[in-house]
């Protein structure tokens, strides 16, 4: 037997604190006596000097010691060998450090065959089970697999009730789970001298890395959330894919594809509806093979819709990725969109192409309004045959586009070309896409110097008519050419020419709809200072915009600051917000986003066949040497240290009660 707290003992100096109670004297009782003549002749012992006496062997006292004795030690929390668990069967085992994967992906939203409860809640009751025999001693981790794996820990008895409360609550993250990732974490975080153990509780749909779980040196368990079932309770129909283009036709239309599949043991016809704006305006009846066949859908879409559904008119195990989302025109891109600033003197062909871009703000303004240009505040500045004081230029932190920069601007230039010739294009280049400068022509035209990093994308023989450079280590396009001397604003690759450009400098925008679980990544405006992001339900995140300065070393290889937003929980099914505020407080705009679940690896909810024998091949307890089992006898030295104070209490207690029993009644004595 071995004492995990000998610290405990010190409570045995309790013991000579009740010897020294028992030795004094109690009060005698008062009794009136005729005279005290004959005590004063016998001398008595005075009573200073009969204060303590010899320790009674009473009852009492033996039973006062023992409650003592046995809770003193108990607190040195005794633990008795695995020969001798019997003196303590089922108390406590040797401390061990309990990890519960717990897959919370959106696949675990489907329910059984009942349909009453969802594989996630059987789950989670399922894990709280697993935690509620630990208590001192032990540590217990659980991991939640989603869209990205959060950790919770407790490691006392304080902490583990906290961690059986809120698992009791947390919601469903969603997403997508990665096995392989959590396995990874749960090896890195074992405790020495404990024993280990890992049990994964998912609905079987994940796969693992059999080198990943060989490097787990614990056994692993794997816990199906509803049991396995049937092949029937695993069928389930998603639209797996949803998106809008423009009528191959070129009839000016759109046209809406989507993709159905169907993962259950045999095909299927159901019908699909599609609404718009929330009303039906198609429907078809499909056919799909099984074992995960996927089959296409096509509808023609009418002009001025802004929201589509596609819907799976039909009840199966998981109902959230029977149906799929997707914005259109302005509801897609709503308030927040790059703001331009044009530069011109003269506004003419390049401000009504700037103007004919969808999801962009422009505003214009005089090349002597040096205030404006420098104060910042846009995502991009287009100079249009202009070019601002190298005192505002410095200021100027921004990507830029340069169309026709005057001689003797901040680009150098040798004698111009009166009728340039284009001889060299850089073939595949974005900026080119859709562009056919065919039958084009220049009119004057200076010739430029490429500096070093500078690339040509159209040459000419005398020098470049369009290239990328950098402008304060911001990107930078020119196009050397003056628009308004030439055919370029009559011809279709003029628009082309511009959009792509502005595409190319301008921030993206953020995209009408992400895959299940794929993080959302876009640069928001140049002004912004936070955005909110509002998920279809929970709480609203506010991810601040940081700004690296210019002349980072970071900043300079890429040639641009890192502005990027980045938000990874987008687990759960619905529209979300996305907001922008600068640093005043004022809004910039907002926009939304659809996050559908139907997924291609989701909602497959057919269990791997290989799970459970990869899972296997886990072995080991992880402890640094063989232990022999305990079993704690504090309990039990407890419960023994109440029976004896309560039979004490009842000693106490007799004697008083036996001598009111006797007592002779009052009155009636002669």
């Amino acid at each position: 037997m071995t004492l995990l707290a000998p610290l405990g003992l010190a409570a045995l100096a309790a013991i000579p604190v009740i010897i020294f109670f028992h030795m004094r004297h109690t009060t005698p009782a008062r009794r009136p006596v005729p005279t005290l003549r004959f005590w004063e002749a016998a001398h008595p012992q005075p009573a200073d000097e009969r204060r303590l006496r010899r320790p009674p062997l009473s009852l009492a006292l033996i039973l006062q010691l023992a409650a003592a004795a046995l809770l003193a030690v108990a607190l040195a929390r005794p633990a008795t060998a695995a020969q001798l668990a019997a003196l303590a069967p089922g108390l406590h085992s040797e401390p061990q450090h309990l990890i519960v994967l717990l897959d919370g992906s959106t696949s675990m939203s489907a329910t059984t065959g009942s349909g009453s409860i969802s594989r996630w809640e059987m789950a989670r009751n399922e894990a709280l089970d697993r935690l509620a025999p630990l208590r001192q001693g032990d540590v217990a981790t659980v991991i939640l697999m989603g869209t990205r794996p959060v950790t919770l820990t407790a490691t006392d008895d304080a902490s583990l009730i906290a961690l059986r409360e809120r698992l009791a609550l947390i919601a469903q993250p969603g997403g997508r789970a990665d096995l392989d990732t959590a396995l990874a974490l749960a090896g890195d975080l074992f405790l020495p001298n404990l024993e280990r153990q890992v049990i994964v509780i998912s609905d079987g749909a994940v796969a693992a890395d059999p080198a990943v779980v060989a490097g787990v040196s614990a056994p692993v368990e794997l816990s199906i959330a509803g049991g396995a079932g049937t092949d029937e309770e695993s069928a389930n129909l998603a639209v797996i894919d949803i998106a809008a283009r423009p009528n191959p036709s070129g009839e000016g239309a759109s046209e809406l594809l989507a993709s159905v599949a169907n993962f259950g043991p045999s095909s299927v016809t159901v019908p699909v509806s599609l609404l718009g704006d929330g009303l039906e305006i198609g429907r078809s009846e499909v056919t799909i093979a099984g074992e995960g066949a996927v089959e296409p859908l096509r509808w023609m879409l009418p002009p001025g819709v802004s929201e589509l559904t596609a819907r799976i008119e039909q009840t199966d195990a998981l109902l959230a990725d029977n149906t799929a989302s997707l914005l259109l025109g302005d509801a897609a891109t709503a308030t927040i969109a790059p703001r331009i600033l044009l530069v011109s003197d003269l506004p003419g062909a390049l401000a009504r192409a700037l103007m004919a871009i969808e999801a962009v703000q422009v505003a214009i303004e005089p090349g002597d309004n040096l205030a404006v240009i420098a104060a910042g505040g846009y995502d991009l500045i287009v100079f249009d045959r202009t070019a601002p004081p190298t005192e505002t230029l410095a200021k100027i932190d921004t990507p830029s586009l340069w169309i026709g920069p005057p001689v003797g601007g901040p680009f150098e230039t040798t004698e111009g070309i009166s009728d340039p010739r284009v001889t060299r294009v850089r073939a595949g280049d974005p900026l080119l896409a859709g562009v056919d400068l065919s039958g084009a022509t220049f009119g004057p035209t200076p010739v430029f110097t490429l500096g070093a990093g500078d690339e040509e994308i159209i040459g000419s023989p005398e020098g470049p008519l369009l290239y990328r450079t950098e402008v304060n280590d911001q990107p930078a396009v020119i196009l050397a050419v003056d628009p308004e001397t030439s055919n370029l604003p009559k011809r279709v690759a003029f628009p082309v020419l511009i959009a792509n450009m502005i595409e190319a400098l301008a921030p993206d925008g953020v995209p009408a709809a992400i895959p299940l679980g794929e993080p959302l990544v876009y640069e928001p405006r140049a002004s912004t200072a936070s955005v909110e992001i509002v998920p279809p339900s929970g709480e609203p995140a506010v991810l601040p915009v940081f700004v690296s300065p210019i002349g980072d070393e970071d900043s300079a290889a890429s040639g641009s600051a890192p502005r990027d937003v980045v938000y990874t929980d987008t687990g759960a099914a619905g529209a979300y917000t996305v907001g922008e505020t600068d640093a005043a407080g004022i809004n910039l705009g907002s926009t939304r986003f659809i996050v559908n679940a139907g997924h291609p690896r989701e909602s497959d909810l057919r269990i791997n066949p290989r799970l459970p024998s990869v899972l296997a091949e886990a072995s080991g307890t992880g402890a640094n040497a063989p232990r022999q089992e305990r079993f704690d006898l504090w309990p039990l030295l407890a419960l023994l240290a109440l029976l004896v104070i309560g039979a004490e209490w009842l000693t106490a207690l007799w004697p008083a009660r036996r001598g009111v029993a006797r007592l002779p009644a009052r009155g009636g004595v002669t």
